[in-house]
């Protein structure tokens, strides 16, 4: 999975307009909550293959960050 590809899957999680995110979007911009949170762990996990732990996630602040996180590039 490339990084646009992952924005949009992000972009589905947090039900926002396609071309809405960039690496550069705040989550706190964003409808990112608990529930967002766990969607994003199960798409690392079945899509990339990323077990990820929830206070790693927890700590990111952008778009970018969780890509980071979940090893898309």
């Amino acid at each position: 999975m490339n990084q646009q590809q992952f924005i949009e899957e992000l972009e589905n999680i947090v039900m926002t307009k396609k071309g809405s995110l960039s690496p550069d979007s705040a989550l706190d911009d964003i409808n990112w909550d608990s529930m967002a949170a766990l969607e994003f762990q199960a798409l690392a996990d079945e899509k990339l293959g990323k077990q990820l732990d929830p206070t790693e996630i927890g700590i990111c602040r952008t778009v970018g960050d969780l890509a980071k996180l979940a090893g898309v590039s």
